[in-house]
């Protein structure tokens, strides 16, 4: 008996380990396009968008050029300077990176204001997209 699981358990190590690295090959082979790179149906242009924050309105600005985010600017001058106000600026950073908000996540601490710029951003891409 303690053969047969002993087997069994080397068994299913083997297919696990097997099944990552065919996994970690298909991810390899066909990641994702970030939205940047195939964002090509968006017009050309400098879009605005204020959402609520924490204690005030955060403006977001995203330029696009070639139908792809260019630059991104979030104004959150009324929010907590070191919370807030960092924050604003970090997401704006990852934004004008990745061209989109997928796959950024609100700052911690910030959650609000976090909130805000992602919302602004999408607002402005929904324009842009017109």
């Amino acid at each position: 008996m303690l053969k047969h699981l002993t087997r069994n358990i080397a068994i299913m190590a083997v297919l696990t380990l097997i099944m990552g690295v065919v996994l970690k090959l298909y991810i390899a082979n066909t990641g994702t396009v970030p939205a940047a790179d195939n964002a090509t149906h968006y017009t050309d242009g400098s879009y605005t968008a204020t959402a609520a924050g924490y204690l005030s309105e955060v403006t977001v600005t995203v330029t696009i050029t070639g139908g792809k985010v260019t630059g991104v600017t979030a104004d959150a001058s009324g929010e907590t300077p070191a919370l807030g106000g960092a924050a604003a600026q970090q997401l704006a950073q990852q934004l004008t990176e990745t061209g989109s908000t997928s796959g950024v996540d609100a700052v911690s601490g910030s959650t609000l204001t976090s909130n805000a710029v992602l919302a602004a951003m999408e607002d402005c891409m929904a324009q842009a997209a017109q």
